[in-house]
């Protein structure tokens, strides 16, 4: 058998052990190089490392004393202006934010519009009263003239009929002359058509006392109370009322405000949004009772049985470990 070559026996392991040491070199020249970087924030730390022991660390959130109130809107609309921040506080009946309102203020202009509109019909129907009763103390007055002259021509009537009834009862119808009684008879004739006519003036004279009475009648009852027209000018004007405060509580509407003193927790809308009309997962703004808040802090359990409620504590904004808030626990 023939003898292995002392270059294949030692120059490939030799080979082999060479590639892995620059295999080695270069992964470890070429590993990345991490710079240490700063926390977002100071970690939370016991003041004394060497009795970190004898501290919990706990998360915990701000409340309000009282049950917190959840703003919403009573219509929706885009949000015009919001005039308070976190952490105001607000009185019963300021504004917490508003909506857009020129809709709703070009309708109640219109509304009131129409309200003066009819408030001035009223006023013209009723100074029409004192025309029209002056109208009908006109006719009553033309009617009692021609009843005066109804009479007066009855009178001639019944006197002429008389001189006539005279003249032919007469034992010698000839002591008048024919000229004489067909005169007297002409006379009754004229009477006659005189009364007649005077009738007729009192029929017209009684049908312009009629016409003027209705016509008072529509605006003013007998009793003095309003007349169908001004009782139906009236209704329209209070109907025009009615719809001014419907488009006055519209444009009330779209101004939110605090239902009670109160201090602002949190504010979810901002000018130009949309503010829904609806029961959103978030309230539009929060408000809560005014005083100290409340802090609820969620203790892990495995540091339940280190609480102990008598001792220090004290609580750090997030982001601030440097500044320590002295707490007591309720």
């Amino acid at each position: 058998m023939a003898q292995r070559s002392p270059l294949l026996t030692y120059g490939l392991p030799i080979i082999g052990a060479a590639a892995l040491a620059a295999g080695v070199y270069m992964v470890a020249d070429n590993r990345p190089v991490f710079a240490d970087e700063v926390p977002p924030r100071t970690p939370v730390t016991a003041p004394d490392p060497l009795a970190a022991t004898a501290y919990i660390g706990a998360i915990g959130v701000t409340e309000p004393q009282g049950e917190a109130i959840r703003i919403a809107a009573f219509t929706g609309g885009v949000v015009d202006a919001v005039p308070v921040s976190v952490g105001d506080t607000v009185a019963d009946g300021d504004t917490l934010f508003s909506l857009d309102t020129r809709e709703q203020q070009a309708e109640l202009a219109e509304r009131r519009a129409e309200l003066a509109v009819e408030e001035a019909r009223v006023e013209v129907l009723r100074g029409r009263v004192a025309t029209r009763r002056a109208v009908l103390a006109s006719a009553e007055a033309r009617r009692a003239a021609a009843r005066a002259q109804a009479a007066a021509a009855e009178a001639d009537l019944a006197d002429a009929r008389n001189r006539l009834r005279t003249v032919e009862q007469m034992a010698n119808p000839q002591a008048f002359a024919a000229e004489e009684r067909e005169g007297r008879r002409f006379a009754v004739q004229r009477a006659e058509a005189a009364a007649e006519s005077a009738e007729a003036a009192v029929a017209t004279a009684q049908a312009a006392v009629d016409e003027a009475a209705a016509d008072l009648a529509l605006l003013e009852r007998p009793d003095g109370s309003p007349g169908p027209e001004i009782a139906a000018a009236v209704q329209r004007a209070d109907q025009a009322r009615r719809a001014v405060q419907q488009a006055q509580v519209d444009l009330d509407l779209r101004t939110v405000t605090a239902p009670t003193d109160a201090r602002v927790l949190r504010v979810n809308i901002r000018p130009g949004e949309f503010a829904p009309a609806a029961v959103t997962s978030s309230a539009l703004m929060i408000l809560g009772p005014q005083g100290p808040p409340y802090l609820r802090v969620e203790i892990d359990e495995v540091d339940i049985p280190r609480f102990d409620r008598g001792a220090r504590a004290w609580a750090s904004p997030r982001g601030n470990a440097e500044l320590r808030l002295p707490i007591e626990v309720a």
